[in-house]
């Protein structure tokens, strides 16, 4: 409990002396506690985060700035309970029953994002740990695969929580008409599982896993061309990567097909590298917005059923299109409204592959102001078609000061848990029995 003590009484006055600080630098700050309560199944309290944030802007002159977003965080769950309570659903993988958490740290440091801008007559140049979305749909990754997911706590984190900053540069040239956007990342990393037996357990690193070496072959390119033709918003990318996941098949999951012996016989698994043109579009009608992404992968590499006969290979390359439609509008009483639908099709598909020919869903958002804007409601969901699956996210925020806010919310889990170690895999519906509310409340300063 020391740590997170700390950061609400002795960091704030600290940082209070702002007003000794140099003219060109700028601090933005603040405290944020989150704690979440599992109601669906085995009910426990299963976080009680704190957050400290620090955004420091440093203007050196106007064509140098310097940006630097260091986080400092503490979970104190880890000294209130049990963490075996934590994770009620043990049985779902195979390695032992019950576990204990491994690869958690409760207390964490680092810079969220680290870089200088360089600004030129027609050309910026940002450098550094930064965080860079190419995507116009919220949340379904169609062109915006650059940075990776990390995924401690599912997908229920803000989007930029979720993703995991990358040493990069990032160099945008303007024209009289376009910018032109060329980005190069020499850091090799790749989305990073929930701790093995924790509460989000849905993936882990599979065993003889083959990671790319860090060389200078192996590092992303992207290249971006954005322009505006008569009211239309339009982008075309092509990016020359890392699929973020490792072949998805059974092996995945850390699982192999045992033989009479009982040596297992999982085969290697490793990153494959993809190439991705993309296109996006945003056009204005009226107060609405008509959003679209369109992305065509070459080089993906997809699981097979290879437990079903000895001539099955354990994964298939094919190319695979990807693409979303948004709208957002604002219906009666001024509910603004964002309506999200996406699709993925694998090309020359097989019945061997474990995944669908052509997988879908869809996301609707409600927003709602009140009280002179000091009251928010709000309500996401997220429907996976296939698998008919649901995430149900309710939430109430109120500004008690422009300092103060507190939010209220549900995660609501819908769909069958299928069962991991049989590839009958569900996104959604493997955390059904993991409900839970929440509650948010963050001081900025």
């Amino acid at each position: 409990m020391i740590p997170a003590l700390f950061i609400w009484v002795l960091i704030p006055p600290f940082f209070a002396l702002g007003n000794v600080l140099p003219q060109n630098l700028s601090l933005h700050q603040f405290i944020q506690h989150e704690t979440a309560y599992r109601v669906a199944s085995a009910p426990a309290f299963t976080k009680w985060l704190t957050i400290y944030q620090l955004e420091a802007k440093y203007r050196y002159s106007a064509e140098i700035n310097f940006t630097a977003i260091g986080r400092f965080s503490y979970d104190a769950i880890h000294d209130l309970q049990d963490l075996g309570r934590t994770n009620p659903f043990q049985d779902r993988f195979t390695q032992s029953t019950p576990r204990n958490i491994t690869g958690v740290n409760p207390l964490d440091a680092d810079f969220k994002e680290l870089y200088g801008d360089f600004f030129f007559d027609r050309t910026d140049i940002r450098m550094g740990k930064q965080i860079n979305r190419w995507g116009v749909i919220e949340g379904f990754r169609i062109t915006d695969e650059l940075n990776p997911i990390d995924f401690n706590e599912f997908i229920l984190r803000e989007l930029t929580d979720r993703y995991i900053p990358l040493w990069m540069l990032k160099i945008d040239t303007y024209f009289d008409r376009a910018t032109l956007q060329f980005v190069w990342i020499p850091e090799l990393r790749f989305h990073k599982p929930a701790p093995g037996a924790s509460e989000f357990e849905q993936f882990q690193y599979p065993p003889g896993l083959e990671k790319p070496a860090n060389t200078f072959s192996n590092t992303e390119v992207g290249v971006r061309i954005s322009t505006r033709v008569k009211g239309v918003d339009l982008a075309l990318s092509f990016f020359d990567g890392w699929d973020d996941f490792p072949t998805a098949s059974q092996t995945t999951f850390g699982f192999g097909q045992a033989t009479s012996s009982g040596q297992s016989t999982i085969p290697s698994t490793r990153y494959h590298r993809i190439k991705t043109i993309g296109l996006t579009f945003i056009k204005g009608i009226g107060s609405d917005l008509i959003k679209g992404e369109f992305a065509y992968v070459t080089g993906r590499a997809f699981g097979t059923f290879a437990s079903s006969a000895p001539t099955v290979p354990a994964e298939v390359k094919r190319d695979q299109l990807k693409y979303g439609l948004g709208w957002d509008t604002r219906l009666p009483f001024g509910i603004e409204t964002f309506l999200q639908f996406s699709q993925q099709w694998i090309k020359d598909h097989e019945n061997i592959i474990i995944a669908d020919e052509l997988d879908s869903g869809a996301s609707l958002t409600l927003r709602k102001k009140l009280m002179n804007d000091s009251l928010l409601l709000k309500l996401l969901v997220i429907y996976l078609i296939n698998d008919e699956e649901a995430l149900i996210r309710p939430r109430v925020t109120y500004r008690w000061t422009d300092y103060l806010t507190q939010s209220f919310g549900a995660d609501i889990f819908e769909g069958r848990e299928g069962n991991i170690q049989q590839d009958d895999f569900r996104f959604i519906g493997f955390f059904d029995k993991n409900d839970r509310v929440y509650m948010e409340i963050r001081y900025s300063f």
